[in-house]
């Protein structure tokens, strides 16, 4: 059993149960851990408690297909794709539906022999893969001649870009060689168109994905790519329509999320593309980063991508679909411009005051006039002021920072999203050939087939306009996928008079679309009915909803709800959950206009790509949709047209469903959240796939095609002339086809059942009665085959043996005639070499010896030479000693003397200046005295005079 524990089911074994009066209790175990279910037995006849469900047997687990398992139940089937999921098995089929989990991290399951694997195979021959539903797809569309659509939807991260990116690989490579009749397994270069094909994954993703809180590589638009087929079934063009390009995230986005990734490309590049020119290198020579730009400041790098190399891939993608080198730089000058716009800083303050552009945005001001080469002046005018045309003036007025901030990314959006329309004519034009354009796009195809690849129910802390349009799609969507896997499934039964069936309920959510796009009075009309008015506002849009769809009885407003806390919300129950959208923004994105002045300024640009891309309106051809043929459409209003046209593709082919999952919020390689699994399940009805798939028949054949496809299992019995069952009535039909069915499936009756106009079959059914098909085919041919080279090898035998024959008569003879000259020649050659090799050995006896007297005079001659030259040197290099050695001792010698002579003259020198000394002091002594004496006789002699 299962066992519900906190949201998560959990396998267990039932150890104890017991009956108390009306109360049942179950005790279930668990790695020694208990569960207990107590309930009575009122509540579960009633179904207000439900038992345990049961789990299948171990021989079903990892079963690759849902409605193959004994026991259907939420948790078996969760438990079924966690096991496969464990065992990197991320595919599993559910009836018609592919569940795709992702596994993000690299798995080996795209290689070309994994392709090549799948191509010609049936269905359930091979492990569950969204190759196999290309091949069914193209099986389809080869076997009963109609168009295909492979729908791959989920919500946002869950991998739906990259499954359809895988898709359009597999078509473009697995059947290029089936061209050519009796060539069909010599394998051939892709063609051009194919190889474009492929080119417009990096270029679209360049130039619509973004990073998001979910996603690294986002979708943010819708993408129907239609493959064209010659007769031949071989891909001759291509179509791609977008839808609802997500404008607003051009100029915002959340804190930990990135604008579109070309801008980050171009920026990590910018010194390869002339990053001067443009603005993106400063006057010191130093790119500039994606914080330098406001429209690019919130996010930068995603770890594990490098921008610079997927920059290069997008200019080879480019070059692929016929943008050349020119055309490329002008298309980096448009968005480096956009750039610089973001960076143009609004001041002012009122109305009477007007905005101003700030002094220091001057220099991205005028990058953006440059690169656009449009008119200075005037950009700057109508980016500050606004004009309003009377019947007899046009009145100017200055706007307030708020309005011009406005205006201005509304350029920069305006700018972007018809360079993105751009972009996609011109990958038609390549994709339809030399007459490309839109002119191609409505001739009707051999036959196609669409894959449709769009965003995922959304649902954020904010939800705004994009998020209500994104889920209006998937609204319309999940409608289709009702009415074709239940609705018209069992309308067909009904029609078709079937037997030992059940009425299966299912949810159905027209009342929510009637809510969004009903008329008169539905969101999308009240929307545009606001947005045409002068004085409408996003306030006034919200009360009027809440006016008109709160406390009603229609059945649209059980789906409508009004918040607790505010008044500029509502809230939409969606199938997959309830949203709330805030209204602030709803009015000016809808209306998503850009002033007629602003425009006019544009297209008169001097460059030839910007008049280019402004010059195709996407909303020109709804035009004709509007009351009166001057007033522009409103983008809901252009959205709900182009969503009306999908759906009616859609449902003019045969449908297949990719269902996307993601496993956990994290995005952690191999993690399995389980209630979040569960609640995608749900969301997205694989779950009410599984039931009408059992209760059901979900392939079916026309009788007559199954009579001429199928009659070979019972041609013996039945005798059927392919010319003659077209003849017959349809109840002959219905009893020939279940002649041939009883035939095949004598003993299981249950698993088929023969309709007024059809047979049905149960899953699975339908490629077993293929697999008996050829397997009859295949014996018959085997027999035929037997047969027919039976006789040929009998008939090549006896010419062989005749021939044979006759070759080994003239064989022999020969052979006899070559052995005996052999013999002759042997003999010859025995003596003519015992004589050339008896004068080859004296001869090479005489050389020898010559050589060695030779080798020995070279070798004693060596020898002499190298003893007398070591004499000499030997006595050359006593003499050199014995010079050396007097010269050392002479100077040495010399030395001493010198040495001796200098302290001598040293210490002699010394003495006599002392000698010298001691005499000048003594001589000095003397004479001072003589002084003295003289002196005393001079004064004796005075005194003596006196006194005489």
């Amino acid at each position: 059993f299962f066992a519900d524990v906190e949201l998560a089911w959990v396998q267990a074994v039932l150890t104890e149960k017991s009956v108390a009066g009306d109360i049942v209790r179950l005790v279930f175990d668990r790695d020694g851990q208990e569960y207990v279910f107590e309930a009575t037995t009122d509540e579960v006849s009633r179904g207000a408690k439900e038992l345990p469900p049961l789990c299948n047997p171990p021989v079903l687990e990892g079963i690759d297909d849902l409605t193959s398992l004994s026991h259907l139940n939420e948790p078996a089937v969760l438990h079924n794709l966690q096991v496969r999921y464990g065992m990197h098995n991320i595919y599993t089929y559910s009836g018609i539906v592919l569940v795709a989990l992702n596994p993000f991290a690299h798995v080996p399951l795209y290689s070309q022999d994994t392709l090549e694997a799948y191509a010609g195979r049936m269905r359930g021959e091979l492990e569950p893969h969204l190759f196999a539903i290309s091949e069914d797809a193209f099986q389809g569309m080869v076997r009963d001649k109609r168009n295909q659509t492979i729908i791959v939807s989920g919500e946002s991260g869950a991998g739906k870009t990259m499954s359809a990116k895988h898709i359009m690989r597999y078509f473009a490579s697995a059947h290029e060689g089936t061209a050519n009749s009796g060539e069909a397994s010599e394998r051939v270069g892709i063609s051009r168109v194919e190889e474009m094909i492929l080119a417009t994954n990096p270029v679209l993703e360049s130039f619509g994905n973004a990073k998001t809180t979910r996603n690294d590589n986002s979708s943010r638009f819708g993408k129907f790519l239609e493959i064209r087929f010659s007769e031949r079934h071989t891909i001759e063009a291509a179509y791609i329509r977008t839808y609802l390009l997500e404008r607003s995230r051009l100029v915002y986005q959340p804190a930990t999320e990135r604008n579109y990734h070309v801008f980050y490309q171009l920026l990590q590049s910018a010194a390869n593309v002339g990053g001067e020119r443009l603005g993106l290198i400063n006057s010191e020579g130093v790119p500039l980063t994606w914080r330098d730009f406001a429209y690019t400041a919130q996010c930068g790098d995603i770890p594990g991508v490098d921008d610079a190399v997927e920059f290069r891939a997008t200019g080879e993608a480019l070059a692929t679909i016929g943008v050349d080198r020119a055309q490329q730089s002008q298309v980096h000058a448009v968005l480096a411009a956009l750039l610089h716009v973001g960076n143009i800083a609004i001041g002012g303050g009122s109305e009477r005051i007007g905005a101003t552009i700030e002094a220091e945005s001057e220099v991205a001001c005028d990058f953006a006039v440059s690169l656009l080469q449009i008119d200075g002046a005037l950009f700057r005018k109508w980016l500050l002021k606004r004009q309003i045309v009377t019947r007899s003036e046009k009145i100017v007025s200055n706007m307030t920072r708020a309005q011009a901030l406005v205006v201005r990314d509304s350029v920069a959006k305006f700018i972007y999203s018809h360079l993105f329309d751009w972009i996609v004519r011109t990958i038609n034009g390549s994709l339809l050939g030399e007459d490309g354009g839109e002119r191609m796009a409505v001739v009707e195809a051999a036959s196609f087939i669409g894959v449709l690849d769009i965003y995922g129910f959304e649902h954020f802390e904010v939800n705004s306009f994009e998020q209500f349009c994104i889920n209006y799609a998937n609204e319309k969507l999940q409608q289709n996928f009702n009415r074709h896997v239940f609705k018209l499934e069992q309308e067909e039964y009904q029609r078709e008079q079937l037997r030992d069936w059940t009425f299966v309920d299912f949810q159905d959510n027209q009342p929510c679309i009637d809510l969004i796009e009903g008329k008169p009075l539905g969101i999308l009309s009240l929307l545009d009915e606001e947005s045409r008015l002068q004085q409408g506002s996003d306030a006034t849009f919200a009360e009027k909803l809440i006016k008109q769809f709160s406390n009603t009885d229609l059945a649209p407003s059980k789906f409508f709800g009004k918040p607790r806390f505010s008044n500029a919300a509502f809230t939409i129950r969606h199938y997959a959950h309830s949203v709330e959208y805030a209204a602030d923004g709803f009015i000016d994105k809808n209306k998503d206009t850009v002033p007629d002045e602003i425009q006019n300024v544009l297209k008169a640009s001097g460059d030839s790509l910007v008049r280019a891309i402004l010059g195709g309106d996407p909303m020109i051809e709804i035009n004709r949709l509007s009351v009166r043929a001057a007033r522009k459409p409103t983008l809901g209003a252009v959205f709900k047209h182009s969503l009306a046209q999908l759906m009616e593709t859609i449902e003019a082919t045969d449908s297949h469903y990719i269902r996307c999952i993601k496993p956990n919020e994290q995005k952690a390689a191999w993690m399995f959240d389980a209630p979040m699994v569960l609640a995608q399940l749900r969301a997205c009805g694989v779950l009410e796939t599984i039931r009408i798939s059992c209760a059901g028949y979900p392939s079916r054949v026309a009788l007559p095609e199954f009579i001429r496809r199928y009659g070979v299992l019972a041609a013996a019995d039945l005798q059927i002339n392919g010319h003659q069952h077209s003849e017959l009535q349809i109840g002959d039909l219905a009893a020939l086809a279940t002649r041939i069915l009883d035939a095949a499936f004598a003993d299981d009756r249950g698993r088929f059942q023969v309709g007024l106009t059809k047979v049905f079959f149960r899953a699975g059914m339908l490629a077993l009665i293929e697999k008996l098909r050829v397997e009859r085919l295949n014996q018959a041919a085997t027999a035929i085959q037997r047969l027919v080279r039976g006789s040929q090898q009998r008939i090549k035998w006896k010419r062989l043996r005749k021939a044979t024959l006759r070759i080994q008569r003239s064989a022999r003879g020969f052979l006899a005639r070559k052995q005996f000259m052999a013999e002759r020649r042997r003999r010859a050659a025995v003596k003519i070499q015992a004589l050339c090799r008896g004068a080859l050995a004296r001869g090479r006896a005489r050389d020898r010896r010559t050589a060695v007297v030779r080798l020995q005079t070279v070798v004693r001659g060596y020898l002499a030479r190298l003893w007398y030259r070591a004499e000499r040197r030997s006595r050359a290099a006593l003499l050199l000693q014995s010079l050396a050695r007097r010269y050392l001792a002479r100077r040495r010698a010399k030395r001493e003397i010198y040495v001796i002579t200098r302290l001598q003259a040293r210490f002699r020198g010394r003495t006599a200046r002392r000698e010298l000394r001691r005499l000048r002091e003594e001589a000095r002594s003397a004479a001072h005295f003589q002084d003295v004496t003289y002196k005393l006789e001079g004064k004796l002699m005075v005194l003596t005079r006196q006194l005489d």
